[in-house]
């Protein structure tokens, strides 16, 4: 009997030991699986927006002398983002199925954009226009909304990283 309890309090050591390991190791994956997540859970600054992007939007717009009521605007951009929170950008318009509005693309608009943490952000147009975005697909496409509180203009777009 007492080599029973000697060979017993023997294999204890043992199997902790082997359970031991398997938990470090078992840790020790759980771990990395973390950190690469955390690698994967992006945190957006300025930069985060750099280069060029396609732009299309639709929405209303506010009457005005040649339409007496809210009617279509839809727009065609081409933004360029500077990293550091500026902009510009080359657009074109239609207003309630009338004439193309700058179809030589020769304006620049210019403006600035903030970016939070979490890819969220406003960009500022000429005339009050804001942008409110969230940045999709590491930085290639944006989604916004747009008002332009004096103005009245009222879209909803998306952007794509060209």
């Amino acid at each position: 009997m007492k080599n029973q309890n000697i060979m017993f309090t023997r294999s204890v050591p043992k199997m902790s030991k082997a359970r031991l390991i398997r938990s470090v190791l078992a840790l020790a994956g759980v771990a990395l699986i973390m950190q690469v997540s955390l690698l994967c859970a992006q945190a957006y600054d300025l930069s985060s927006l750099n280069g060029s992007y396609a732009d299309s939007f639709a929405g209303f717009a506010p009457p005005t002398p040649q339409a007496n009521s809210y009617g279509p605007v839809d727009e065609a951009g081409l933004y360029t983002f500077d990293g550091a929170g500026g902009f510009t950008a080359r657009l074109v318009f239609n207003f309630g199925g009338g004439a193309i509005l700058n179809a030589s693309w020769s304006q620049n608009v210019t403006g600035t954009y903030t970016v939070n943490a979490n890819g969220t952000g406003t960009m500022t147009l000429p005339g009050d226009h804001r942008r409110h975005f969230v940045i999709g697909d590491g930085g290639r496409q944006l989604k916004y909304v747009g008002t332009d509180p004096t103005g009245g203009i009222v879209v909803g777009g998306s952007m794509v990283k060209q």
